[in-house]
């Protein structure tokens, strides 16, 4: 992704989950888009999947200078205020475009742990729709399986409140970590898509792995 506009940092998928101004995508048949689902919140008792709010900004910043946040997205680097504070400020219109961005937070003390969500959205086409899951999790956060909760919250929502038929998953080649989190939660690797992705300026290779409804796990 070129522009700085809004984008937040994610280690699940190659691209950053970005302010964007799509509109839902129209059925071939001419009739009204698929709705857009109200804003949820979504939890497990140990995991809250809320709206990202202002005061979330300093650790979203904190997270995308990360360098592992940088080696497998597309983030501007580095990653300043002003891009929190725009991407905080346009989620509620993203949410009204399809674009669907849960903050994670711990469900004891509110504390910002990553970000996940669910662009891309295909709404067209008799047999349902499909969307793209991005995520990321902030360093101290990791190796607890907070965001193999969040992802199976997210997809499960996903596939209830919206007639999805598919979510794809991709990431930069040797994003072993992101791997393993959608292979727990149920997504099937479905090989490597060579220079499939632009970073900052060149093609890169990167895998692609999908979740269908019967493949989530719990």
């Amino acid at each position: 992704m070129a522009s700085r506009s809004g984008a937040a940092p994610q280690t699940g998928v190659t691209r950053a989950l970005a302010v964007r101004s799509d509109v839902p995508m129209d059925r071939p048949d001419g009739s009204a888009p698929f709705p857009i689902p109200t804003r949820a919140h979504l939890s497990d008792g140990v995991v809250v999947l809320r709206a990202p709010r202002p005061s979330d900004e300093a650790a979203i910043v904190a997270a995308a200078n990360d360098p592992d946040v940088a080696r497998f997205t597309m983030v501007p680097v580095p990653y300043g205020v002003s891009d929190a504070h725009e991407f905080v400020g346009r989620a509620a219109e993203n949410w009204a475009t399809g674009q669907f961005i849960f903050a994670i937070a711990d469900a004891a003390t509110d504390e910002l742990l990553g970000m996940c969500g669910l662009h891309d959205r295909e709404t067209g086409g008799l047999a349902g729709g499909a969307a793209e899951i991005g995520y990321w999790l902030a360093p101290a956060a990791r190796g607890a399986g907070v965001m193999t909760r969040a992802l199976t919250l997210v997809c499960q929502w996903a596939f209830d409140a919206m007639p999805l038929e598919r979510i794809s998953w991709w990431a930069l080649v040797g994003n072993t970590s992101s791997r393993a989190v959608a292979e727990r939660v149920g997504f099937q690797f479905e090989g490597t898509v060579r220079r499939g992705k632009l970073q900052r300026g060149q093609r890169v290779d990167a895998w692609i792995a999908g979740l269908l409804r019967e493949d989530l796990t719990s």
